[in-house]
């Protein structure tokens, strides 16, 4: 028998979301739901076991269906004032849609969808430019570099750092041991558990990190996360009135995970404060804070790579493609690496790239060249011995 904590009603809410991620956002919108028609309570749970009491424990159905269609044509009616965007109207649809499925209320949801947007809507915010994204990295936070160069050489969700720890980068070599990429881990142990890549610019931007908080004080192995909250350098604590030592966060030998929410605030003030990111016309930002790294790294990667192996690296679903099209993951690492170079930001690896790749050329064109004199020499000793048969065949003749 399932154990439900607190409420039954959220219980089996909560238990339908596998994503701790959905999860956030899913409370949060099935809450806004309760608030719009005041549901008593001091808790989202108490507010679940409130809203089926009012609705006869989910067996009027009629009320609950008019309720819903209430709710979503307040959100179509902001959509008319442009508050918000089509595409976001079903993100209020299906918390509400799971809750009551999870609590048997059974209704005629084809009525209830009938009036809300047959699609996604395209969106039309851009990616940031390189540009900005170099003045991004300027912003006075060690974690937004390894962070950046991760999310836009991978294409990982924001979420993914919840789950991400020092273990699950793998460094990859080449025959002169080079780092090549980096295999990242996402989602490990999860349902949803894939890989994908990173540049060595971000691998060496992470390994950074971690080396200066080891430095720091703080103990690291391969459980420990890969982003922390700060902690204070200034070795200035402060103490309660009992001299006791006043709580344990913002010391480095205690770190604590920064969640994907702590990620988001880290990039809202970034951009705010470099002063990059405009509103444009419909009162939206023009690139998102956070997920415009991921389609930095879909539209960059498919500039040298095919669609289906750029969706396998962001861990989407590709449908019945999937089993039929199974590459291997040396395969996914040859094709990811012809896109590094689009990929990395800093121009010094950019440069150093196009440095290499001239080194190349130009070990090839020497090589070429030794070969092209070495043969050049063959061909004029072979010619020089058929003369000399020649002029001695006709020596022979003039002795005759």
């Amino acid at each position: 028998m399932l154990a439900y904590s607190g409420s039954h009603a959220f219980s089996r809410f909560e238990y339908g979301i596998k994503s701790e991620e959905t999860k956030k956002k899913y409370v949060k919108r099935l809450e806004l739901f309760f608030d719009f028609y005041k549901i008593d309570g001091n808790s989202i749970q108490e507010k679940s076991d409130n809203f089926l009491k009012n609705t006869k424990n989910g067996k009027n159905i009629h009320k609950i269906t008019d309720l819903i269609i209430q709710y979503m044509s307040y959100h179509l009616n902001r959509v008319q004032k442009k508050e918000i965007s089509r595409s976001t109207i079903r993100n209020y649809y299906k918390p509400i849609k799971l809750f009551c499925e999870m609590n048997n209320i059974v209704l005629n949801w084809k009525i209830i969808s009938k009036g809300l947007p047959s699609g996604p809507e395209s969106s039309n915010d851009r990616i940031p430019t390189l540009e900005e994204i170099l003045e991004l990295l300027k912003y006075p936070d060690r974690r937004i570099k390894p962070i950046v160069f991760t999310m836009i050489s991978s294409g990982i969700r924001v979420g993914s750092w919840e789950w991400l720890k020092w273990k699950h980068i793998i460094p990859l070599y080449d025959q002169d041991s080079q780092v090549i990429a980096a295999k990242i881990i996402v989602y490990d142990g999860e349902p949803e558990q894939y890989f994908s890549f990173i540049t060595p610019e971000s691998y060496y931007s992470i390994r950074e990190w971690m080396e200066f908080r080891e430095k720091q004080g703080e103990k690291i192995t391969g459980e420990s996360w890969l982003m922390r909250d700060i902690w204070n350098t200034g070795r200035i604590l402060t103490f309660d009135k009992e001299s006791n030592l006043k709580g344990m966060s913002g010391l480095i030998s205690v770190p604590k995970k920064a969640d994907s929410n702590a990620i988001r605030q880290i990039f809202t003030r970034a951009w705010k404060i470099q002063n990059i990111r405009e509103v444009n016309s419909n009162r939206r930002y023009e690139f998102k804070s956070t997920h415009c790294f991921r389609k930095y790294f879909e539209t960059n990667a498919l500039k040298s790579m095919k669609l289906l192996n750029v969706k396998m690296l962001m861990g989407h679903d590709t449908g019945l493609e999937k089993s039929y099209y199974k590459p291997s993951e040396k395969d996914l690492l040859d094709y990811y690496l012809r896109a590094v170079d689009f990929l990395t930001i800093k121009n010094e690896a950019k440069i150093q790239s196009k440095i290499n790749e001239l080194t190349e050329k130009q070990d090839e064109i020497l090589a070429m060249k030794l070969k092209h004199e070495k043969e050049m020499k063959q061909i004029r000793g072979d010619m020089e011995l058929k003369f000399n048969k020649i002029l001695a065949k006709v020596d022979v003749a003039k002795l005759k």
